[in-house]
């Protein structure tokens, strides 16, 4: 965890929210490569839109998901969490289905649907999010103690990103009722956000590796996939671990084309330590087919519709509370899909703090 934490410390800013670098930072990262993930569920660096303090770092277990044409249902639910001091948000532990992983990744990929956007348009992702958040118990800017707090911050998100990475996007974030972290009081600066905010995504001459047309790119095939998702630089994790990793980070808020969405449920197949669970849950309370693999006593689960196997969302659940340093069954974080789908423009934004500096 330490280390996430330095890096995070470096990554954003040293100032209060919403200020014009905070804003600036947070939105080239969304335009930049994926940042280089430390372990499992590492940071993003995202968070400097969504923290409420200068000393407030998240730490995301889960990002928006794509990877669907469209999840045919809306928010039906919330995520399962309580608010109360001590209280914890928990879900039933994970029950092994019968039903292989390599069977059910099987039916994702034949399952895969692709939209086939045209250069000039823009992939638009509606999604709902929970992450945790925690304050340090040190200032990241005087060094002074503070009081170290943790909640798990809620958020609606719609996002245009230009399908071949080169025109300006834009992100709409609603802000909803955080929530406990499991075992811990919510702090009064998990209120700070709240309402509706527009900010414009510049691309600052840089082209994403997740824009639609970089992602054609990657290999087709679940051997070339698979060799893929292994050669990527995952720090200090192991390799399945941070294969896995990866498997997540290709599918939230972008879009992948088919033949590679296809071509990575299969080599996510291969990975050792992945299991099926029958009783997993999105973000949207919309019950699915759990594939995942436990890694920091953390299981981390990547949903499907048990009917259509389109991808639902993700979620993170405690397996050990000795390496998690959390209550078994805590539900830590939480995604759901709702959407995606195609716009010929992403909406003008009025965003002052929007640069490139």
């Amino acid at each position: 965890m330490n280390d996430e934490l330095e890096m995070i410390k470096k990554a954003r800013p040293e100032t209060a929210p919403y200020s014009e670098e905070a804003k600036m930072t947070a939105r080239r990262a969304l335009t930049a490569p994926s940042p280089r993930r430390r372990r499992p569920y590492g940071i993003a660096l995202v968070g400097a839109l969504a923290v409420a303090a200068a000393s407030v770092v998240a730490v995301n277990t889960l990002f928006p998901g794509a990877g669907t044409q469209d999840a045919r249902t809306g928010v039906t639910g919330t995520a399962s969490a309580h608010t109360g001091v001590g209280e914890r948000a928990a879900v039933t532990l994970p029950r092994i289905a019968k039903m292989s992983a390599e069977e059910v990744l099987d039916r994702a990929a034949r399952a895969v649907t692709d939209l086939k956007p045209r250069d000039d348009q823009f992939i638009k992702v509606t999604s709902q999010t929970m992450y945790g958040a925690m304050r340090l118990g040190t200032d990241v800017k005087t060094g002074e103690s503070i009081e170290e707090s943790r909640y798990l911050y809620r958020t609606k998100r719609t996002i245009w990103l230009s399908a071949d990475g080169t025109r300006d996007g834009a992100l709409k974030i609603q802000y909803l009722e955080p929530h406990a972290y499991p075992g811990w009081p919510i702090p009064k600066e998990a209120y700070d956000q709240q309402g509706t905010e527009w900010n414009n995504l510049p691309t600052c001459g840089n082209v994403s590796d997740t824009a639609y047309t970089n992602l054609k790119k990657l290999p087709g095939d679940a051997e070339g996939m698979r060799a893929y998702l292994y050669s990527k630089d995952h720090g200090d994790n192991p390799a399945d671990a941070g294969a896995w990793t990866t498997v997540g980070d290709l599918l939230r808020e972008n879009y992948l084309p088919a033949a590679q969405r296809a071509a990575l449920f299969k080599a996510a197949a291969t990975i050792p330590g992945v299991t099926v669970t029958e009783d997993a849950e999105d973000a949207a309370g919309r019950k699915g087919i759990g594939v995942g693999r436990e890694s920091f006593g953390i299981r981390e689960d990547i949903i499907f519709n048990p009917e259509t196997y389109e991808l639902l969302g993700e979620r993170g659940i405690v397996v050990d509370e000795k390496e998690a340093k959390s209550p078994v069954g805590s539900l830590v974080a939480s995604t759901a899909q709702l959407t995606i789908s195609v716009d010929d423009k992403a909406p003008a934004v009025d965003d002052p703090h929007a640069g490139c500096g």
